[in-house]
């Protein structure tokens, strides 16, 4: 089956550490499909191949602080990199709902595996797919703003929310 993410309902978040705060952004706007396999039960088949595709603007972040999301953008340089993508190539089943799957993320122009668990559910012609997930913003040539006593830590925790809908053959 195949499935379209909705976006207006799918969104994307990140959390860094920083000396003064945690710092948040998020997007809306995820743009994408997931091609799964389901058995009898409705469940995910662990046996059938399984992929997604998917990506969101980088000018739809928005940490809600104007000068913090021109350095953002800045430094993810995304007049050059107008996207962040992720797919997923391969899902195995952990539990009933629980899954782990395997792909690759691209961030300003640097492609990098990854490996994470999600929450999966599934009604009739609809998919909600849920995970979080930690990089380190060096790993894509991000560098860590620090001025005087203001730093913010590398690891970036990521999360998210994608919400799609079924559609026919002919309309992918």
């Amino acid at each position: 089956m195949r499935f379209r993410a909705v976006p207006e309902e799918s969104r994307f978040w990140a959390e860094v550490e920083s000396s003064a705060h945690p710092v948040e952004v998020e997007a809306s706007g995820i743009y994408g499909f997931i091609e799964a396999h389901f058995n009898g039960d409705g469940e995910l088949d662990p046996s059938g191949p399984h992929k997604a595709q998917f990506a969101f603007w980088t000018d739809d972040l928005s940490s809600g602080n104007d000068l913090r999301d021109v350095e953002m953008m800045r430094r993810i340089d995304a007049r050059s990199h107008p996207s962040i993508e992720w797919s997923v190539k391969s899902v195995s089943m952990l539990s009933k709902g629980r899954c782990r799957g395997r792909g690759e993320v691209t961030v300003r122009g640097r492609t990098r595996p990854f490996e994470a668990e999600f929450k999966m559910s599934v009604a009739p012609g609809k998919l909600v797919v849920e995970g979080r997930h930690a990089f380190d913003m060096r790993d894509f040539g991000i560098v860590p703003p620090k001025f005087f006593w203001l730093w913010i830590e590398p690891e970036v925790k990521v999360g998210v929310r994608i919400v799609a809908n079924q559609v026919s053959i002919e309309q992918s």
